[in-house]
């Protein structure tokens, strides 16, 4: 018999519950759990938690929860809010039946009504055929390069003491740090033009906040020029419930640079010293530069092969039209694959 989901926002009462709904996808415990769902839905920059919708049985059961922040994105000086799904789950017993759309449609309605154009999800592909069928559309998906290295690969000491190191391309100065230097990034990324793309807008705000998700670990380069000057800068994430040697990927989310070259120099330095057996980046966007440096160091290109399963694995973006009365020009057509810019985001930005 079918079960009638009572929908419902998220509140303070609803957090011990989903920190427990979120665990076998957090695995933070409740400490951890409950302040990556206060960062990510109260210390977002862009929006607060009042997309987030939970599901619950007519006996008041948390069945499910759909989580919805905030992304900035620009185009050409202007700058977008864009919403984007995350943390979605469902309860074991009540998979494989409607919650999780019910949630989602609960999710488009209320943007709908604030006349909010379109939601993203960078999630999950092994629910991209279903949410094709149910009008999401697909940007990508887009190739990668992996670099699988032994067990006790790269820097193991604090990573705030790796040496500096010269650039072999560009002779920047390459240091790291475990703390963003906000400011000095936001720079970065604010002097290289852009093209008519929509590309993340990186403020030191974002930096700022990304900085504090409470289960990540992030790691910092900086590339600085004979003056002192910041040339560009990589950010790199390991979870921060795994150790350096387990499955997690260490995955590039961002990387920006003055030029091609310190780009490809903080990227070799990043795959030589950063821990992890797996080390991977999108390449839909990067620069010939970077590709030859990846090459160089043993790093194998996956690229669409056009059949779906074999391509799930690969990096996409999901984008579904809430039916809003209005959409901006400079958004109207982000289901095409060149609208987005996508070359210094070598990966979930956000994470």
């Amino acid at each position: 018999m079918a079960v009638d989901f009572v929908l419902t926002g998220y509140t303070p009462g609803d957090r011990a519950e989903a920190c427990a709904l979120q665990d076998p996808l957090l695995r933070g415990g409740p400490e951890g759990n409950g302040s990556y769902l206060d960062w990510k839905y109260h210390e977002n920059p862009y929006l607060d938690g009042r997309y987030v919708v939970l599901a619950r049985t007519p006996g008041g059961e948390l069945a499910g929860m759909v989580g919805v922040f905030g992304s900035g994105w620009e185009v050409d000086g202007q700058r977008f809010v864009l919403p984007c799904l995350t943390d979605t789950i469902v309860a074991p017993e009540h998979r494989n039946g409607p919650v999780f759309h019910a949630m989602v449609d609960e999710v488009l309605a209320r943007l709908r009504r604030d006349n909010v154009p379109w939601l993203l999800d960078f999630g999950d592909q092994g629910t991209v055929p279903a949410m094709l069928i149910r009008g999401w559309q697909q940007v990508g998906p887009w190739g990668q390069a992996v670099l699988n290295r032994p067990a006790g690969h790269g820097f193991r000491g604090p990573w705030s003491a790796l040496p500096d190191a010269r650039g072999t391309r560009s002779g920047v100065t390459i240091t790291a740090a475990t703390a963003p230097d906000v400011e000095a990034m936001a720079a970065v990324a604010a002097a290289l033009p852009g093209d008519g793309r929509v590309r993340v807008a990186r403020t030191a705000s974002y930096f700022g906040w990304r900085a504090g998700n409470p289960l990540a670990k992030y790691y910092y380069l900086l590339a600085r020029s004979e003056t002192g000057a910041v040339e560009g800068y990589l950010v790199a994430h390991r979870s921060g419930v795994d150790t350096d040697d387990g499955p997690t990927p260490t995955t590039v989310v961002d990387c920006e640079a003055s030029s091609d070259d310190v780009q490809a120099d903080l990227v070799r330095l990043a795959a030589e010293t950063l821990p992890g057996t797996r080390f991977l980046l999108w390449t839909r966007d990067l620069p010939d530069p970077v590709l030859k440096e990846l090459a160089g160091l043993g790093a194998e290109f996956v690229e669409p092969t056009g059949r779906p399963t074999r391509d799930r694995p690969l990096p996409s973006l999901l984008i579904r039209a809430t039916g809003a009365q209005t959409v901006p020009a400079a958004l109207a057509d982000l289901v095409k694959p060149d609208s987005w810019d996508f070359r210094g985001v070598s990966g979930r930005g956000w994470r």
